[in-house]
């Protein structure tokens, strides 16, 4: 309940709609620690074993190695002390006659000692030396591990994200999959790279060091021992308190690399319309709900360690206090007792340490969830079984056959009602209608974007579901109204990875009236343009998109709206190069401007998402219905500019 209200405060601070989806999907009020995404995410090792067997041998070797400094003191201790012993002892035992012998006795005595110092010196120095190297080993090692498996994690997400259908990314933010394809991979490599080779190197380093302690003196081991269950407890408490806090702050500071990816994406539109002051508080919102969040996970080790410390002290003290008596009753050597000290000392740490490490095992772990949960949905546009390797588009012949579509999520809603028509190879089919009337969807179905909820889609004579999805992709361009432009040269994104010729490239910039824009830019063909070529014009950026579009050389081309953000004189120049490059093409024109289409084989007037009147443009004016209202509104907005 507590948590419960911690995550609805949140939700209430920052007013974000957003935010309160993603708490309740990822549940960060849950308790639960899943221990099968653990066993999941170790299956990434399973490509890389050699290289974690060997950092589990190396680990496990230093572990060993860590033991023997403090055994070689307290052994060095006993030694020199037993030396001292039997000096005493034989200067005790000579008479006056000999008393001259004493100074030499004393001299081999004390060469003896610092020999023994010495030598056990020499060990204690390459003990340290040997932990260095093999650390270095360890540590390299899991860090190249932890980066393979970050590499495979975001080639991984990438792909499927890729695969992924439409309407995926209409309820997945651009922000949100970014953060997931970087931030949460990365998250997870810190699970590999630090808290599960630190923590496996520091079991590893307990269980030796409790072995070697038994075998040095039980009694002090078991002293030690009693204290664990009080550890237990508090670590136990910690990761009560502080789980829900760690997803929280996880979720939170996901939300806010969305928050910031979307907003100064769109900076433009935040300045238009005067928005900067609100959006400056609600990043103040989404910040301060997150240090809230990060206080309380801080408050909960604020509670735990200096608790976990008060235990410690009190294991210690009661170690010194049960070894001094037992040294005093001749049970145990003071070598012993202070290599129990140090060996205390040393346990204590990795205990902190791997109490310590819950932050970033939970935190690795809530990533790993977003992480699988993408990789788990299924991509549902795909081969179907009756899928033809060898079909492509050849002829460009399209039918529609009763065709109805209603977008998912949309509460089953159609935006398209038994839609049917027909276009032979080579024509030219314009779609006219107000916004919303379905131009746009008609050219999804076709792409594949969406499948059809009734009816069928073909192409020369084969239902675009069997096709295979990238030769029925390479059959049809499309020029959309919002060009996207990648960042990289013109030839990159004119060619968009084809291997093209420059003088093929620049036959199709010609084409379209767009060579003396390249030839204009610095560098030409290798210009390099910014993110979504915001040096461009938006004519210059949609003659780029037509290029583009003839580079592929597909038999079937599709305009939707291509030139609606360019102005007359621009339309005028594309529009005849349109004329020619049609020609034995077949072409679908979602008009936007009706003079671009007034040369259409078939007009198909929609509305409401089905098809109210068709014809060329002549008869439809002269049918005096819808398409002659729309191009009464289009003249008189042509006389009024």
């Amino acid at each position: 309940m507590a948590r419960e209200k911690a995550s609805r405060k949140i939700v209430e601070l920052t007013k974000d709609k957003v935010l309160e989806q993603m708490l309740a999907e990822e549940r960060v009020d849950s308790d639960e620690f899943d221990t099968s995404l653990l066993y999941r995410m170790f299956r990434y090792l399973l490509p890389r074993k050699g290289l974690t067997g060997l950092a589990v041998l190396l680990a496990t070797c230093e572990a060993l190695v860590m033991t023997i400094p403090a055994y070689l003191i307290g052994l060095a201790i006993d030694r020199v002390g037993d030396s001292a012993h039997r000096a005493s002892f034989v200067t005790q035992t000579l008479d006056h006659a000999t008393a001259h012998l004493q100074p030499l006795v004393a001299s081999l005595v004390d060469s003896q000692k610092h020999g023994i110092v010495l030598i056990f010196g020499v060990f204690v120095a390459a003990a340290w030396a040997s932990k260095w190297l093999i650390g270095v080993a360890t540590s390299y090692l899991v860090q190249v591990v932890g980066q393979g498996v970050v590499h495979q994690l975001r080639v991984e997400v990438y792909s499927h994200i890729g695969d992924m259908e439409m309407s995926y990314f209409h309820t997945n933010p651009v922000g949100r999959l970014v953060n997931r394809t970087t931030f949460d991979t990365q998250s997870i490599s810190e699970l590999f790279s630090d808290a599960v080779a630190q923590g496996a190197r520091d079991l590893l380093f307990i269980l030796v060091l409790f072995v070697v302690m038994l075998g040095l003196d039980w009694v002090l081991t078991t002293v030690l021992l009693l204290s664990l269950p009080l550890l237990s407890v508090a670590a136990l408490h910690y990761r009560k308190r502080a789980r829900p806090g760690l997803r929280l702050t996880s979720a939170l500071l996901s939300r806010m690399n969305s928050w910031l990816s979307e907003n100064i994406s769109g900076m433009r539109e935040n300045h238009l319309f005067q928005k900067q002051t609100q959006r400056k508080s609600e990043f103040k919102s989404l910040t301060q709900a997150h240090q809230i969040s990060v206080i309380k996970v801080i408050q909960a080790w604020a509670i735990v360690r200096p608790s976990m410390n008060f235990i410690t002290a009190l294991a210690t003290a009661c170690i010194v206090l049960v070894g001094f008596w037992r040294v005093d009753q001749g049970l145990t050597t003071l070598g012993v007792m202070l290599t129990f000290i140090q060996y205390t000392n040393q346990v204590w740490r990795p205990v902190r340490n791997l109490a310590e490490k819950f932050n970033l095992i939970q935190s690795s772990l809530t990533s790993a969830e977003r992480v699988m949960a993408i990789l788990d949905t299924p991509s549902k546009m795909f081969d179907s079984p009756s899928v033809n390797p060898g079909l492509r588009v050849l002829d460009g012949q399209v039918h529609f056959e009763d065709v109805r579509f209603a977008y998912p999520n949309a509460a089953n809603v159609e935006v398209l009602h038994g839609l049917s028509f027909d276009l032979p190879p080579g024509r030219k089919l314009a779609l006219v209608g107000d916004t919303g009337a379905g131009k746009s969807t008609i050219t999804h179905l076709l792409s594949r974007f969406y499948d059809p909820t009734a009816g069928r889609i073909c192409i020369d004579g084969t239902n675009v579901r069997d096709y295979p999805l990238r030769a029925l992709r390479a059959g049809i361009a499309i020029v959309p109204q919002d060009v996207v432009i990648f960042s990289g040269t013109i030839r990159d994104n004119i060619a968009l990875g084809a291997q093209v010729s420059d003088a093929h490239l620049h036959a199709c910039l010609e084409a379209v009236c767009a060579d003396a824009l390249v030839t204009s830019l610095e560098g030409g063909l290798d210009h390099v343009l910014e993110e979504g070529g915001r040096t461009l014009s938006s004519g210059e950026r949609q003659l780029l998109s037509f290029a583009r579009a003839l580079v592929a050389d597909p038999p079937i081309l599709v305009l939707d709206e291509a030139t609606a953000n360019v102005d007359t004189r621009t339309e005028q120049i594309i529009q005849r190069a349109i004329d020619r490059l049609l020609a034995d093409r077949s072409s679908i024109v979602v008009a936007h401007r009706l003079s671009t289409i007034l040369d259409a084989d078939e007009i198909l007037v929609l509305k409401d998402g089905s098809v109210c009147e068709r014809g060329t443009h002549l008869e439809l004016v002269a049918l005096g219905g819808e398409y002659a209202r729309l191009y009464r509104l289009h003249k008189s907005s042509n006389a009024a500019a």
